[in-house]
């Protein structure tokens, strides 16, 4: 008897030893695990976006590899300095000093000169490849800044869908409960009690839907701000105030598109297709080659001197490929732009009419429809009590008010993103009509 028991107390030891074990592993992970949460405002994520996005700093880059063009464009052809000794005898070299064997040497020096302004088109093309990729980087800012902006509008729904989410499986849960309770104790059928059981289990796998979500949101805002998949992004910015419904803009008036960051970039591709093809056309122009030469020649003069010039011929014919590449290139750089233009006035046109319509569905849902969903289930809970309703119909009211809530989660995030994307595309073509040189932001 006593050793029995001494062996029960052993293996409980050692079960209870590794079981300490086990949690001392496991502990570490999932603190690891378990980050912080870290607060995000929409000013933060959009300073962020600028910052450190991988498609803007691609851009940036961009402008340096054209800075570099220019630099090059500037420089012109190096004159080529050339030495030959000929008629070299080798049988009559003679002695005495080097200067006075019959050598001829000769130094040559020759010096391409262009024409028709090659290096001044050069100079204007990496001009342009300069405005149209700093162009560019203002669009990637803006394309990157609005998709971040509604990355941080997502991850608000997604917050608040889960917090709903969980707030419904809560009540669901203790209800459930209660009912179980009653049911044993014979106050409530048990059909009652097995449909609040299966609406809990709707609302836990709601809650577990909405989790996921929530966590893809996050990854979703932490890849487009070069964050740790892992970080625990919250977002702290309540739903901006509704927007005054307004419509289009003149269509006389296109100064919000001129200065677009889109347009601005296609505009600038357009110029630079005109500077190709004009550099095209100046290659036409027959370059001239001069050259001087020094000759030591001693059975002829120690020192003689020439002067030549060289140029080649049939140069305009061979450049007719070129010009009419680059002359396609400009017709389809205008298509490129009026496309974009199209685009624009499209894009333009729709985020308003999403602006409007989720503001009045705010309206709706915010004074209207989510008060009295919120009346109608307090009221259907009191009528329960009283026995004047069944619970399928208290049910119904409950997933009718969550809906309302959810939709009008929804409704705020439409009407915010799309205000986001209106306003940050309006801040960047003030930027660039107001001072259209500098257009790097």
């Amino acid at each position: 008897m006593k050793f029995d028991t001494l062996r029960i107390v052993t293996s409980a030891g050692r079960m209870l030893g590794l079981g300490l074990m086990s949690l001392a592993c496991i502990a570490p992970a999932q603190l690891r695990a378990a980050e912080p949460a870290q607060p995000w405002t929409l000013q933060a994520t959009l300073l962020r976006a600028q910052e450190a996005n991988r498609d803007v700093l691609t851009a940036r880059r961009a402008v340096d590899a054209a800075q570099a063009d220019l630099r090059s464009a500037s420089v012109g052809p190096a004159p080529q300095l050339s030495f030959l000794s000929q008629a070299i005898n080798t049988q009559n070299l003679g002695h005495g000093s080097v200067w006075n064997r019959p050598v001829d040497t000769i130094v040559r020096l020759d010096t391409l000169v262009e024409r028709g302004g090659k290096r001044a088109h050069r100079e204007q093309l990496a001009q342009a490849g300069i405005q149209a990729a700093q162009a560019d980087v203002a669009d990637a800012l803006r394309v990157q800044q609005v998709a971040a902006a509604q990355a941080y509008w997502d991850l608000k729904l997604a917050q608040v869908q889960h917090e709903a989410a969980e707030a419904n499986a809560q009540i669901a849960q203790e209800s459930s409960r209660i009912a179980e309770l009653r049911a044993r104790n014979g106050d409530l059928a048990r059909l009652d009690a097995t449909r609040l059981s299966m609406e809990t289990d709707r609302a836990l796998n709601e809650a577990e839907l909405a989790r996921s979500e929530l966590n893809r949101a996050r990854t979703a805002l932490a890849q487009l701000l070069a964050l740790d998949q892992r970080a625990q992004i919250l977002a702290t910015d309540p739903w901006p105030t509704q927007a005054a419904a307004t419509s289009g803009p003149d269509e006389a008036d296109e100064t919000w598109l001129s200065g677009r960051a889109d347009v601005v970039a296609a505009r600038q591709r357009l110029t630079q297709a005109q500077e190709a093809l004009a550099l095209a056309q100046s290659q036409r122009a027959t370059d001239v080659t001069w050259s001087v030469q020094f000759e030591h020649n001693p059975p002829v003069g120690n020192r003689l001197w020439g002067v030549g010039v060289a140029f080649p011929l049939g140069v305009a014919g061979r450049q007719d490929g070129p010009v009419a590449r680059a002359v396609v290139a400009v017709s389809e750089a205008q298509a490129v732009l009026e496309r974009t233009e199209a685009t624009a006035r499209a894009e333009q046109a729709v985020l308003r009419a999403n602006l409007v319509a989720a503001s009045r569905r705010i309206a709706r849902l915010d004074s209207d429809l989510v008060p009295k969903a919120r009346e109608a289930v307090k009221a259907a809970e009191f009528a329960r009590q009283q026995g004047a309703l069944s619970l399928q119909d208290v049910l119904d009211t409950r997933r009718l008010a969550h809906a309302a809530e959810l939709d009008a989660a929804q409704a705020h995030a439409d009407h915010a993103k799309a205000l986001a994307a209106m306003s940050l595309t309006a801040s960047l073509t003030s930027t660039l009509t107001s001072n259209p040189t500098v257009v790097t932001p």
